[in-house]
Formats: structure tokens, C-alpha cells, sequence
């Protein structure tokens, strides 16, 4: 199959990123500040030092770490329609973006704080949506006390969506009500084991440090099987080496120290290789989603995932603002699909605005209109004595035309794009900008879908398990 790709590195790069992360891990080490996650590392061979957080690990843990690792994982839908295989076959299953706390309203267009009904209707939203393959909650509940806005949304999302969810827990407690909640729709920890209905992102702080909450929690869900992305956020200049190839050390050492806690906490606990690196904005020290760079981090990011046989989340998406016109929205298809020619299996960013800060329902539906296109520069293509065409070729002749061969009947419909954006829209007959027809899309979408429901009984259960959470932690 041909394809477009877009690669980075260099066989012997590769080999030399992974090289230098042993390295660091074994000579400098990583970070880890909960004392229960050092004495799992120590257990299994790593060099701890009770006076202090840094955690050594010998080669030879993180190699066998690496061969304990699934190459292949199932995130399960709520809906077995919905499960999502990885390493992915063709395009990347793509979501939406995360943790946003402010979004702009779509009815009334002021921002403003999130709140559940909000993660509620993105939930809709993207249930409805078939280019969004599994549900990332693009908002946070914030009228829900922080020690239990982690446990409301993902009820939340998994009452409002029969797809796949990727959350975050930020503590132990978190995702242990977490797998309450999931075991209870499923029927138990041993079936949820079976099929994880949700999949975590577990943050570590660049560079090479793992909070104590947060590496706790991952020894939890690593136990009870739920798979987990490490996403590294390391930024060139900042966090990371001003060099390309510091930073993809820094991120490549970050998912193995996760890996490496996953599987001694878990032996064959399921991992995906995760980044959302940039460069810092060296004027403002901020995440820079615009950088020229980013398709290259990505693409270094993605090889080393292959190297590993992980599966990968190490692209994105999304305009992150409203396109004022259809040629925008075209433009932006273009970038989507030069950043995520890496070839990544999970993907996202759709309904992001002010790098992540904020978000907008209108704004996924364009965001994936635009991804729509992007695909057409995606697709594989055969290559083969058909596809060569050699006979075509003869019959046409020098000066001829392929306009009336049947080779061409019998192709150009796979071979060639030919939809434009006025055609595939998401409402081509309602007339208005790009912004008010993603709202009027929206309208339809909150007053007509309804996500497969949840048997009464499981709704009960989970109210009891959120109820529980809240007395024990508030």
C-alpha cells in the first residue's frame, strides 16, 4: 500500500534517542515522589535511596519492561461498535481535546467557567459525530469540588457516549472510584479487565518527574488493566533541551519511566506511547501549537513508538479558533493531515480554542469538518498490476485518452477526492458563515441524538459509588 509518510529520524537516530534514554535513566534517573511507587521501582531492581525522590533504573529493568508491554490493545466502547483496535488499520481514531475549564457558549457567546451539562453536550456531540471515534471529555465539571470532578465526569461521559472515554485520574482515590464506576457498567473488575471502557492520560512534569498523585494512580489503573498514555508535554527551551533531539530524549525517557512503572506494578499492563511536545515560545515561555516544529517532534514521537511496538498518541488536531471562511477551513485540512502523516493511532484536539484553555461545541463540528479533508490525504492506496495499469495504458495509447476506458470507471471513484467543502459541509444547503451553520449543526445534534441509554439499575449503582466518593473525600 502507498501512503503518505512523514518520518523524522533515521534508523540509528532512533537508536541513539533510545540509547540516551537508558542512559538517563540508569545515570541520571527520573523523579518519583511518592514513596509507594519508589519502593515498587526498588523491588524490581531499581537503585532508591530513602532520603531522596530520584529513582535509578538499570538497563536490563527497562528492557524487560519494554518486552512486558501488550504491542496490541482494545479500547472498548460502551458499545462493542464502538471498540477501536490498535495499532490502527488506516487513519488515526481521533477525539476531541481535554480539560479545558472555560468555554464560549455556544447559545449565548460569552465565556465562562464549564460545568457538567457542558461535558454532557460535548459528550452528545461527539456520540453523534462519526469521525470522532472515542470520547477525550473536552471540559471539566468546575462546579463540582476538585477532589471529585475527576469521578463526576467520567460518569458524565459514560452515561452520554457509547464510545470509548480517555480520562485522567490526578490521585489514587480517584481511580479507584474510577473503576468502580466503569466496573459497574460493565459487571465487575474482571470484566472491565476484559473490556476497558476507558483509558487514561497520566501526565508526567517535564522534565523526568512523576507526581506522587499522579504516579499512584497509574499503579492503580495499571492493576486493573485500563490502558494508559503517558503524554509528555516536554517544551523545547523550557522543559526540555532547546534541540529537537533533547526534547524527543526527554519524552522518550518520560514514557519509559511510565512503562516501566506500569509493568512492574502490572506485568503486560497495556501502554500507549504518548507526547504533546512543542518548542516554548521563547518570548512567552508558552506551549506553541504553532510551531513548525510540532510535525516533527510528532513524527520523531511516532517512531519510537514503532520501535517499541507501543501503539501511539503522539499528534493533534484542531484550528483552535473559529475559520472565518470555507478556504480556511480547507487550509486547515492540509496542516491536519501533514501533522498526522506520522502515521499516530490516536489523535485529537477537535472543539480546542486558545491552545486548550477554552472550547466551543461549534468549534468541533468545524474542526471535523476539516479533518473530513484531511483524510483524503491519509488514504493508502494499491499498488499493483491493476493500479499500474500498464493495459489501460496500451489501450489509450501515445496521445490517447483514459476518459472512456472502463479502467477508469472501475477506479477514479476509490482513486480520486472528489468532494470540496461547499459539497461536504456539515449543513451545505443552510446558508451563513462557516461559525453559524456549526452552531445550527449543533442545535440539531443536542435536540435529536440520543446516546445509547444505560439500564437503570447501573445508574443507580453509579450514583451510589458517586455518592460514596464524596463521603469519603469531601
Amino acid at each position: 500500500m502507498a501512503r503518505g509518510y512523514l518520518a523524522f529520524l533515521s534508523e540509528d537516530e532512533v537508536m541513539g534517542v533510545h540509547e540516551t534514554s537508558l542512559k538517563i535513566l540508569e545515570e541520571i534517573g527520573i523523579k518519583v515522589l511518592s514513596k509507594k511507587v519508589r519502593d515498587l521501582l526498588g523491588k524490581n531492581g531499581a537503585e532508591i535511596d530513602a532520603a531522596h525522590p530520584v529513582v535509578k533504573i538499570p538497563k536490563s529493568l527497562a528492557r524487560k519492561a519494554i518486552k512486558k508491554a501488550p504491542k496490541e490493545i482494545t479500547l472498548c466502547g460502551r458499545e462493542s461498535a464502538h471498540d477501536l483496535k490498535l495499532p490502527s488499520e488506516n487513519f488515526p481514531f481521533a477525539t476531541l481535546s481535554g480539560f479545558s475549564v472555560f468555554m464560549r457558549d455556544f447559545r449565548t457567546g460569552e465565556k465562562r467557567a464549564t460545568r457538567k451539562s457542558d461535558l454532557r453536550e460535548f459528550a452528545i456531540v461527539g456520540d453523534y459525530l462519526e469521525a470522532v471515534d472515542f470520547f477525550w471529555p473536552i471540559v471539566t465539571p468546575t462546579e463540582v469540588p476538585p477532589p471529585v470532578q475527576m469521578v463526576h465526569g467520567l460518569a458524565v461521559a459514560l452515561e452520554h457516549t457509547g464510545k470509548h472515554v480517555q480520562y485522567q485520574a490526578l490521585s489514587e482515590n480517584e481511580a479507584k472510584w474510577q473503576i468502580s464506576l466503569a466496573s459497574a457498567i460493565v459487571g465487575g473488575e474482571k470484566e472491565l479487565r476484559r473490556r476497558p471502557i476507558f483509558s487514561t492520560v497520566q501526565c508526567p512534569v517535564s522534565p523526568l518527574q512523576y507526581e506522587a498523585g499522579m504516579s499512584e494512580a497509574m499503579v492503580m489503573l495499571a492493576r486493573a488493566g485500563i490502558p494508559i498514555s503517558p503524554m509528555s508535554m516536554a517544551l523545547s527551551g523550557a522543559t526540555a533541551p532547546a534541540t529537537i533531539a533533547g526534547t524527543l530524549a526527554i519524552i522518550n525517557t518520560e514514557n519509559l519511566g511510565a512503562l516501566i512503572i506500569a509493568e512492574c506494578a502490572n506485568p503486560g499492563a497495556p501502554i500507549i506511547y504518548c507526547a504533546e511536545s512543542t518548542p516554548a515560545d521563547m518570548r512567552t515561555g508558552e506551549i506553541n501549537y504553532a510551531a513548525p516544529e510540532l510535525p516533527l517532534i510528532s513524527a520523531g514521537c511516532a517512531q519510537m513508538a514503532k520501535f517499541y511496538g507501543l501503539p501511539s498518541q503522539v499528534a493533534s488536531l484542531g484550528m483552535d479558533e473559529a475559520p472565518p471562511d470555507l478556504k480556511s477551513l480547507s487550509s486547515a485540512a492540509t496542516t491536519y493531515a501533514f501533522h498526522n502523516m506520522c502515521r499516530t493511532d490516536l489523535t485529537g484536539g477537535f472543539g480546542s480554542l486558545e491552545a486548550a484553555e477554552s472550547a466551543a461545541l461549534e468549534q468541533v463540528i468545524l474542526d471535523v469538518e476539516a479533518w473530513e479533508h484531511a483524510r483524503a490525504l491519509l488514504r493508502s492506496f494499491e499498488v499493483n498490476g491493476e493500479t499500474l495499469a500498464f493495459d489501460a495504458i496500451r489501450a489509450a495509447g501515445p496521445g490517447g485518452s483514459f476518459l472512456g476506458l472502463k479502467h477508469t470507471l472501475h477506479h477514479f471513484r476509490r482513486e480520486m477526492w472528489l468532494r470540496n467543502s461547499s459539497e461536504t459541509f456539515v449543513l451545505p444547503s443552510i446558508s451563513g458563515s462557516p461559525v453559524g451553520r456549526a452552531k445550527r449543526k449543533v442545535s440539531e445534534i443536542l435536540s435529536t441524538h440520543t446516546p445509547p441509554p444505560i439500564m437503570e439499575d447501573v445508574r443507580i449503582e453509579m450514583n451510589r459509588i458517586i455518592k460514596d466518593c464524596e463521603e469519603e473525600v469531601l
